[in-house]
C-alpha cells in the first residue's frame, strides 16, 4: 500500500482542510515530517490509521475524538485518502460521529458515522463506489485489500510514537498471529486441525468399540468371554433333550386336535339344520303379506286401460289455463299502452315550449365567436408559460426524486448490510445442518431397516415353526420306513430257513451250525417275501432318510439365519441407540427438520449472494445518480427563470383585455355549450313527435293481440267439455265406482315392478329352503351330537403341553444361538478394534507431532514460521549489527517455554561483548529503537521476497531516533535510504535536528491559534 493523497478536515489540530499530496514527495521518497511539539505530526499518521481502519495509530482516541476544537461549526470533521495498492488506486473517506448544527432551525444534531469506499480512474477521478455508507462494510473492504486488521497495521507498517516495541517485545502466540497473516500459511493450521481431526475420530472410534465390546457381553447377560464359552457348552445337550419332549408333545396335540375338529364340523351341520328351519318357519309368516300384493297388480292392471281419457282430459285443461292466462296478458299490456301514448302526447308539449328559447341562444353564440379571436395571442402565451412552468416541474421534480433517490439507496445499503448480518448469523447457525441430516438419513435408514428384520424375524419364526414341523413328519416317516425294512428282511430271512430245512436230513448236519439232531426245523408261516422286496423297502428306507437329512439341513439353514438376523437386530439398536425404541415417524419428522435447515440454510446463502450482488449494484447505480445530480442542479435554475419571465408576459397581456375574454379556451368552451344545449332542443323536438307516433302504433298492435287471445280462450273452453264428456262414459263402463277408486288402484311402474319382485323373491326363497332342509335331514338320520366341550377340554391341555415344551426348547435354543451370535461378533469387533488401533498409532503419532504436543511443543504452522522468523531475523541482524556498531544481533530462542506455553517465536538479542544471548526486553531504550526499526525492515524484505499477496511498500516510524547516538543515527538513515532506493515509501517523525539537515524533502507542520496547517518542502525526486 502507497498513499498518493492525505485530506485532512477539522481533524485533529487541522481546523480547516488540509491535503498532502504524496506525489510531490517524488517516487519512492524517504521524507521527513516536522513541526513543533503539538503542532499535529503524529495526527497525520492517525488521519491515514483512520481513513482505512476508523482507529488512530495509538488506539488512544476515538474518531469523535478528534475532531478540531479551532474548526467551524459548519465543517463536517471528516479524512480522504487515496492510495495504491497491486496495480489500483483507491479513495476511502470516513466522517466520525459529531455533533453539527441543524439545517433548519436552531440547535444541533447528531451526525452518524459514515464510510465510503471508490477505485479510481487513471486521472484520479471516482470510479466504481465499494461503500456508500456503512463503516463496518469499509473495515471488512479495506482489510480484505491490505490483508492486515488495525493492531497488525500498526506493527508492521506504521511504528507509532511509544508503540515501536511492541512487535519486538510480542509473545509467540502474537506473532504467530500477525505472521501467519502476512505469510499466508493458514494451510499448515488447516493441515493440523485436519490431523487432530482424524486422530481425535479414530480415537473415539477404539473407544466406542471397547465399550461396544463390553456392551456385547452386557447385552447377553455374561461377566467375560471365559462364562460365554462354558454356558456356550453346557446348552448343547439340554437344547437336544427340550427339542425331543416338544416333538412328543406335538404329535398328542395334533391327535386331539383332529378329533375336535371332526366334532366341530358335525356339531355345525346340526345346527344349519336348526337355523334353516327357523328360516322357513319365519318366510312363512310373510304370506299373508305377499297375496296382498297380489290382488294389488291385479286392479293396477285394470287401471291401466283408463289411461288414455285421462290423459286427454288433463291436457284440455291445461289447454284452457294457458288460453285463459294468455287472454289476461293482452288485456294488460293494452291498458299499459294506453298510459304510455298519453305520456307521450306530454312530453310533446313540454319539448315545444323549450325549444321557444332557441332565437335567443343563437344570439349568444353569435357574440362569444366575437371574443374568441381577441383572446387568442393570450391563450398562447399562457400555452408557453404552461409549458415552461412543466419544463421547470420536472427538470426540479428530477432532481429531488434523483436525490430521494440517492438517499434511499443509502437506505437500501444500510438494510442491506444489516440483512446480510442477519443471514450470515443464520448461515452460522444452520452451518451444522447438512452434515447432522446426513447422520439423520442414515439413522432413518438404519431404523427403517430395523424395521423390515422385525418382520423377517416374524416370517423367520414361522419358517422354524413350519420347518419343525415338516422335520417332525419327515423323522416320523423315516422310522416307519426303517421298521418296515427291517421286518421285510427279517420275514425274508424267515422263508430262507424254512426252505433250508425242507433239505435236513436224519442224522445228517445241519448247513448252518452243523448239528446232526434237528429238534425245531423252521417252517412256513404267511407270505413269502422275496429278495426284490427286501430291497424295494430298503431303496424307500434310504430316499426316507435322504428327506430326513434334507429337512434337516433346511431346519439347520433356517437356526443360522435366524442368528444372524439377530446378530444384525442387535447391531442395528446399539447403532441407532435411543432412536431405536422411538417410532419411525419421530425420525422422520426429525430428518424433515433438519432438511428444511438445509434448504433454508442453501436459500440463506443464495440470499447471501443475491443482497451481495445488490449491494454491488447499489454501489454503481450511486455513483453514476452522485455524477447525475452535479449537472441537474445548473438545468433546474435555468428552467425556473424560463417560467418567471413568462409568467410575466403573460400577467401583463391579460390586464389589457376584459375580465370575462382573458381565457380563449374558456370561451371556447362556453361556446360548446350552447351549440350543445341548441342542438338538444331541436333533437328533444324530433324525439317527442316521433315517440308518439311510435306509441300509437304500439296500442294498435295491442288491441290485435287482445283480440286473438279471446277467440283462442271460447275454442280450449269447447274441447274441455268434450273431453270430460268421454272422461265420464269411459269411467262408467270401468269396474270402478268412481275417480277415488280410480285413483287408488293405480300404480306406478316403481311400485308396480317393486311388488312383481317382492312376489317372485317370496316363492324362490321358500323353495330353496325346502330343498336345503331336506338335504341335512338324509344326512344326519343316524347321527347324534358330538360332546365338544370334553373334547375341547382335551385339546386344550394337549395344546398347553406343547406350548410349554415349546417354550422351554425355544427358550435353551434362543440363548444358545444367542451365545453362538455373540461369539461371532466378538470376534470379528476384536479384529475391528486391532486396525483401529493400528490407525491410530500412526493418525495419533502425526497429531501430536503436528499440534505441538512432543518434544518442545512446536506446532506445524509455528515450525514454518519460525523458519520464515529465521529469514526475517537474518535481514534484520544485518541492519542491527551495523547500527549497533556489531555488538548485537537478533536471534530466535532455541530452549522452550516451560509449562503448557506455546513457544518457537520467542525473540533473543545476542550480545557479542558478553558472548550471550538475552532477552530483547533487556535493551535500552535507543537499543530496541533500533532492533525494533531492524525488524521492521527485515520484515518488509522478506514478505515482499515471499509475495505472500500483502505489499508493505510503505513504513512510517513516529520518533524512536532521538535516543540514537550520532553513529547509530547516521548509520540508520543510510539504512533507510538503502531502503528507498529499493521501492519503499518511507515517512519519519522526528525533532532531531540532524534529520532535518540531511532530509531536505519533508512536509512542515506548523501550529497557530487558528489551527495547524502543512506545507511540503524539498526538491522533487525525478
Amino acid at each position: 500500500m502507497t498513499p498518493l493523497a492525505l485530506t485532512m478536515q477539522a481533524f485533529g489540530p487541522f481546523a480547516a482542510v488540509e491535503t498532502i499530496d504524496f506525489a510531490q514527495l517524488g517516487k519512492s521518497p524517504l521524507f521527513l515530517i516536522n513541526g513543533p511539539t503539538g503542532a499535529g505530526k503524529s495526527s497525520i499518521l492517525d488521519a491515514i490509521c483512520f481513513a482505512l481502519y476508523g482507529q488512530t495509530t495509538g488506539d488512544e482516541r476515538s474518531g469523535t475524538q478528534m475532531r478540531c476544537d479551532q474548526a467551524d461549526a459548519s465543517l463536517l470533521t471528516e479524512v480522504s485518502l487515496d492510495f495504491y495498492l497491486r496495480g489500483s488506486a483507491y479513495r476511502v473517506r470516513r466522517v466520525p460521529q459529531q455533533e453539527r448544527p441543524k439545517a433548519r432551525g436552531e440547535g444541533t444534531t447528531t451526525q452518524s458515522a459514515e464510510a465510503q469506499l471508490w477505485t479510481l480512474t487513471a486521472t484520479g477521478e471516482e470510479d466504481e463506489c465499494l461503500v456508500a455508507r456503512s463503516v463496518s462494510d469499509a473495515n471488512t473492504q479495506v482489510q480484505t485489500l491490505l490483508g492486515l486488521d488495525a493492531s497488525q497495521f500498526r506493527q508492521v507498517m506504521v511504528l507509532p510514537q511509544g508503540k515501536f516495541r511492541e512487535l519486538l517485545l510480542a509473545e509467540s502466540k502474537d506473532r504467530e498471529k500477525i505472521f501467519s497473516q502476512l505469510f499466508q500459511t493458514h494451510i499448515f493450521q488447516r493441515i493440523e486441525e485436519r490431523l487432530r481431526t482424524q486422530a481425535n475420530q479414530i480415537e473415539r472410534a477404539v473407544n466406542d468399540h471397547r465399550q461396544h465390546i463390553r456392551g456385547i457381553l452386557t447385552g447377553g447377560a455374561l461377566e467375560s468371554e471365559p462364562a460365554l464359552e462354558q454356558e456356550w457348552q453346557a446348552l448343547t445337550p439340554q437344547v437336544a433333550s427340550a427339542l425331543q419332549a416338544f416333538e412328543v408333545a406335538q404329535q398328542r396335540r395334533r391327535q386331539a386336535e383332529k378329533r375336535r375338529n371332526d366334532a366341530q364340523a358335525l356339531q355345525r351341520q346340526f345346527e344349519a339344520r336348526e337355523a334353516l328351519a327357523a328360516d322357513k318357519a319365519r318366510h312363512l309368516e310373510q304370506q299373508g303379506a305377499i297375496a296382498q300384493s297380489q290382488r294389488r297388480l291385479e286392479q293396477a292392471a285394470r287401471a291401466q286401460a283408463l289411461h288414455p281419457q285421462q290423459t286427454a282430459l288433463l291436457q284440455a285443461k291445461e289447454a284452457r289455463t294457458s288460453a285463459q292466462t294468455e287472454q289476461h296478458q293482452a288485456q294488460a299490456g293494452l291498458t299499459a299502452q294506453h298510459a304510455q301514448t298519453q305520456h307521450a302526447v306530454k312530453a310533446l308539449e313540454a319539448a315545444r315550449q323549450r325549444s321557444e328559447e332557441l332565437p335567443a341562444l343563437r344570439e349568444r353564440h353569435r357574440q362569444l365567436g366575437e371574443f374568441i379571436h381577441q383572446g387568442q395571442q393570450l391563450s398562447e402565451l399562457q400555452a408557453r408559460f404552461v409549458h415552461a412552468q412543466s419544463a421547470w416541474q420536472q427538470v426540479d421534480g428530477a432532481l429531488k426524486r434523483d436525490e430521494a433517490q440517492l438517499e434511499s439507496i443509502r437506505k437500501q445499503g444500510e438494510a442491506i448490510g444489516t440483512r446480510l448480518e442477519q443471514l450470515q448469523q443464520e448461515f452460522q447457525r444452520l452451518a451444522s445442518a447438512p452434515s447432522a441430516l446426513e447422520r439423520h438419513e442414515q439413522l432413518y435408514a438404519q431404523r427403517q431397516e430395523l424395521e423390515k428384520l422385525d418382520r423377517q424375524g416374524q416370517e423367520l419364526a414361522v419358517q422354524q415353526q413350519r420347518a419343525s414341523e415338516a422335520l417332525d413328519q419327515r423323522q416320523d416317516e423315516a422310522t416307519q420306513a426303517e421298521r418296515y425294512a427291517t421286518e421285510q428282511e427279517m420275514r425274508w430271512h424267515q422263508g430262507q430257513a424254512a426252505a433250508l430245512a425242507l433239505t435236513l436230513a436224519y442224522q445228517a448236519p445241519c448247513p448252518v451250525c452243523g448239528s446232526l439232531e434237528h429238534p425245531s426245523p423252521a417252517t412256513e408261516g404267511g407270505d413269502v417275501v422275496t429278495q426284490a422286496q427286501v430291497e424295494k423297502a430298503r431303496a424307500a428306507q434310504e430316499t426316507a432318510r435322504q428327506t430326513l437329512e434334507k429337512a434337516q439341513r433346511q431346519q439347520a439353514q433356517l437356526a443360522q439365519q435366524f442368528g444372524y438376523h439377530r446378530e444384525q437386530h442387535q447391531r442395528l439398536r446399539q447403532q441407532l441407540g435411543t432412536w431405536a425404541e422411538q417410532p419411525l415417524s419421530a425420525l422422520d419428522s426429525a430428518c424433515e427438520s433438519l432438511r428444511e435447515q438445509a434448504q433454508r440454510r442453501l436459500r440463506v446463502e443464495r440470499d447471501i449472494a443475491e443482497q451481495h450482488a445488490a449491494r454491488e449494484g447499489l454501489r454503481r447505480e450511486w455513483g453514476a445518480l452522485d455524477r447525475t445530480l452535479k449537472t441537474q442542479r445548473p438545468a433546474v435554475e435555468k428552467a425556473r427563470e424560463e417560467a418567471l419571465r413568462l409568467e410575466s408576459q403573460r400577467d401583463q397581456l391579460s390586464q389589457a383585455l376584459p375580465e370575462d375574454a382573458r381565457d380563449p379556451d374558456a370561451l371556447r368552451r362556453t361556446l360548446g355549450v350552447l351549440e350543445q344545449q341548441i342542438a338538444t332542443r331541436e333533437k328533444e323536438w324530433e324525439q317527442a313527435r316521433q315517440a308518439l307516433a311510435d306509441s300509437q302504433t304500439r296500442q294498435a298492435r295491442a288491441e290485435e293481440q287482445l283480440s286473438g287471445a279471446t277467440q283462442r280462450l271460447e275454442r280450449s273452453g269447447q274441447a274441455l267439455e268434450m273431453a270430460q264428456a268421454e272422461w265420464q262414459a269411459a269411467l262408467a263402463q270401468s269396474p270402478f265406482e268412481d275417480e277415488a277408486a280410480f285413483g287408488a288402484a293405480q300404480l306406478d311402474d316403481a311400485a308396480r315392478q317393486s311388488l312383481t319382485a317382492q312376489v317372485e323373491a317370496y316363492q324362490r326363497r321358500l323353495a330353496e329352503l325346502e330343498g336345503a332342509l331336506q338335504n341335512y335331514h338324509a344326512q344326519l338320520a343316524e347321527q347324534a351330537p358330538p360332546d365338544m366341550p370334553a373334547l375341547k377340554a382335551l385339546s386344550d391341555a394337549a395344546q398347553a403341553e406343547e406350548q410349554a415344551r415349546l417354550d422351554e426348547w425355544r427358550a435353551l435354543d434362543s440363548r444358545r444361538n444367542t451365545l453362538e451370535g455373540i461369539r461371532r461378533t466378538l470376534a470379528a469387533a476384536h479384529a475391528a478394534q486391532a486396525e483401529l488401533e493400528a490407525d491410530y498409532r500412526l493418525w495419533g503419532t502425526l497429531s501430536e507431532i503436528a499440534n505441538g504436543r512432543t518434544g518442545h511443543r512446536i506446532s506445524l504452522q509455528r515450525f514454518v514460521l519460525g523458519v520464515l522468523l529465521d529469514d526475517v531475523l537474518i535481514q534484520a541482524s544485518e541492519r542491527l549489527v551495523r547500527m549497533s556498531r556489531g555488538r548485537y544481533q537478533l536471534v530466535r530462542r532455541e530452549d522452550p517455554s516451560k509449562g503448557n506455553k506455546a513457544s518457537g517465536l520467542e525473540l533473543d538479542v545476542a550480545d557479542t561483548y558478553t558472548g550471550k544471548n538475552r532477552p530483547v526486553a533487556t535493551l535500552s531504550g535507543g537499543e530496541s529503537f533500533m532492533a525494533a526499526l531492524a525488524l521492521a525492515l527485515g520484515l518488509s524484505d522478506v514478505v515482499q521476497a515471499y509475495a505472500g499477496g500483502i505489499q508493505l511498500d510503505t513504513l512510517f516510524i513516529d520518533e524512536g531516533f532521538g535516543s540514537l547516538d550520532q553513529d547509530a543515527l547516521d548509520q540508520a538513515i543510510n539504512m533507510l535510504s538503502e531502503l528507498q532506493m529499493g521501492g519503499r515509501m518511507i515517512g519519519i517523525i522526528s525533532h532531531v535536528s540532524e534529520l532535518k539537515e540531511q532530509m531536505p524533502v519533508r512536509i512542515e507542520v506548523r501550529a497557530s491559534r487558528q489551527g495547524s496547517t502543512v506545507q511540503v518542502q524539498g526538491v522533487l525526486a525525478p
